[in-house]
């Protein structure tokens, strides 16, 4: 062997090789120990002796021992081998640590009567996983573009937009809704309700015919619509709140009707003209893989649909009933 001149290309299982040979004194223990066979070993320890010029184990009576040079060796491969080691158990203490977060918005009628169960069985799944949940009203998808949400589970945008992927889950009508007594609470057509004072979730131009059109007629361009007549509100909570307690109406999915009429007292119209249809879908951003735990929640949210619909559970029955699947698992 040559007298080494230059740093020798050493390699970590090599220097492995070396601290078993000297702790079990054989090559087939030290294979053993390390899980491979007495030829991967036999080359490894070849190879570094190559590599560093010298021979770093001799055979004698009781076994292979370590030569004066593979002593100042080994006594350097241990600590190397102990700091990779040390290395490797942080990162996994790191990634063990490590939050997986996932951001869903919801739509509120999905929130106050689904959604319980849905993170029930999603957290069964992927307990790694902290959920951030956030309502969702209209179509208002800001904050998905923006990388706040992950996943938006609310209203079917009507255009196709270039940097959102829109999958359909669910179809259900809309209910014109208000306090339980209402003087107008017997009313049957639109045209009854015209010049009443209205609080909605998204503007008028966001509504399907005939509601949209309706609007237009009795409020005027959505420039000035309603004005004093028409008010917003951002809060499912809030609007549930004033649609009770005053004689404001609302425009609502009617499963969110049926989710809340038991804690609130209001009442869907019976009107006999018929209402749009409305979808609810689940949004990403297009070029975010819809896999992972994305997948998941979207599956947790179906499986509840399909196992909990023969519950016995008089509200979410009624809810079950207002509304029909789009999307298969």
């Amino acid at each position: 062997m040559t007298t080494m001149n230059r740093t020798p290309d050493v390699k970590l299982h090599q220097l492995q090789y070396l601290i078993a040979v000297a702790e079990h004194g054989s090559l087939r223990l030290a294979a053993q120990a390390r899980n491979v066979s007495i030829a991967a070993v036999s080359k490894g320890l070849h190879e570094l002796e190559n590599a560093v010029g010298t021979p770093l184990l001799e055979r004698k009576a009781q076994g292979l021992a370590v030569t004066p040079a593979g002593r100042t060796l080994l006594s350097r491969a241990r600590v190397i081998a102990g700091e990779i080691q040390g290395a490797f158990d942080e990162i996994n203490r790191l990634q063990a640590a490590a939050e997986t977060r996932l951001s869903v918005g919801i739509t509120p009628w999905i929130a106050h009567s689904l959604l319980a169960a849905t993170v029930d069985r999603f957290l069964a799944v992927r307990p790694d996983v902290n959920l951030n949940l956030t309502e969702t009203l209209g179509t208002d998808y800001s904050a998905l573009r923006e990388g706040a949400l992950d996943i938006a589970v609310g209203l079917t945008l009507e255009q196709t937009a270039s940097d959102l992927i829109s999958r359909p889950l669910f179809s259900y009508e809309l209910a014109v809704v208000c306090r339980r007594g209402h003087p107008l609470q017997g009313m049957r057509t639109l045209a009854a309700l015209r010049g009443q004072p209205w609080l909605l979730s998204h503007g008028i131009d966001q509504y399907k015919s005939p509601l949209r059109e309706f609007f237009l007629e009795s409020f005027g361009s959505p420039a000035v619509a309603g004005k004093g007549r028409i008010h917003y509100s951002r809060s499912t909570l809030i609007a549930l709140q004033v649609i009770e307690n005053s004689d404001m109406l609302c425009v609502m999915p009617y499963p969110l009707v049926e989710a809340v009429r038991d804690r609130y007292r209001i009442e869907a119209l019976a009107l006999d003209d018929p209402l749009p249809q409305s979808t609810t879908s689940y949004l990403t951003r297009r070029n975010t893989p819809s896999n992972g735990a994305i997948a998941q929640f979207v599956g947790a949210l179906i499986e509840t649909v399909d196992r909990d619909c023969q519950m016995e559970n008089r509200l979410l029955r009624r809810v079950f009933h207002s509304f029909e699947t789009l999307h298969k698992a």
